[in-house]
């Protein structure tokens, strides 16, 4: 099949209109260059957001810290311990319980962090030049993920795990939630 028959066939397919695959097609067409950015540091996508999450909101327990990051706690266990071992986070045991573990930013992750933020800022902003104002699509994205949270987690409970009976949860911006 040649390329326009195929994309000929996607805009009228179930794909050209399931917003799943069309989400995942706009970030993977908009990551693509930070992706080779981060592949030049030697940085994986698992090790980004995890950076990127403690970055923002400071220390936080694994699991949270895999819930903010969007990520299954195997895929973020593995990126802390590369992380770790190449000095960018610290492991610590909860303070109220021990067998908990808090992972912190090192000062060095830190550093890689804000290089690369600036460099997905930078190349967002160039792939975004021509495409108006988008901070109606924001909103409208923030929202569409709280409706459907909200719809999800009233049918199947809370979907953020908690790590302790006093841990806060992380809303959908992945900010704490004051309970």
């Amino acid at each position: 099949m040649n390329i326009l028959r195929l994309v000929s066939a996607l805009e009228t397919s179930f794909l050209a209109r399931y917003l799943p695959y069309l989400l995942r097609e706009a970030d993977q067409t908009l990551s693509a260059p930070f992706y080779a950015a981060l592949t030049e540091q030697g940085v994986a996508r698992s090790e980004w957001r995890v950076l990127a999450v403690l970055f923002e909101f400071g220390s936080l327990p694994v699991v949270d810290l895999a819930t903010a990051a969007l990520s299954p706690q195997p895929t973020v266990t593995h990126a802390l311990r590369r992380l770790e071992e190449r000095g960018f986070v610290t492991r610590q045991p909860g303070k109220k319980d021990k067998r908990q573990r808090v992972i912190t930013i090192t000062e060095q992750g830190a550093s890689l962090t804000s290089t690369l933020v600036d460099t997905a800022k930078r190349l967002e902003a160039d792939a975004l030049a021509d495409a108006g104002d988008l901070s109606g699509l924001l909103e409208q994205l923030q929202a569409l993920t709280q409706s459907v949270r909200h719809r999800l987690d009233g049918a199947n409970g809370p979907s953020i795990p908690s790590s302790s009976p006093d841990a806060k949860p992380l809303g959908p911006n992945g900010k704490t939630i004051a309970t």
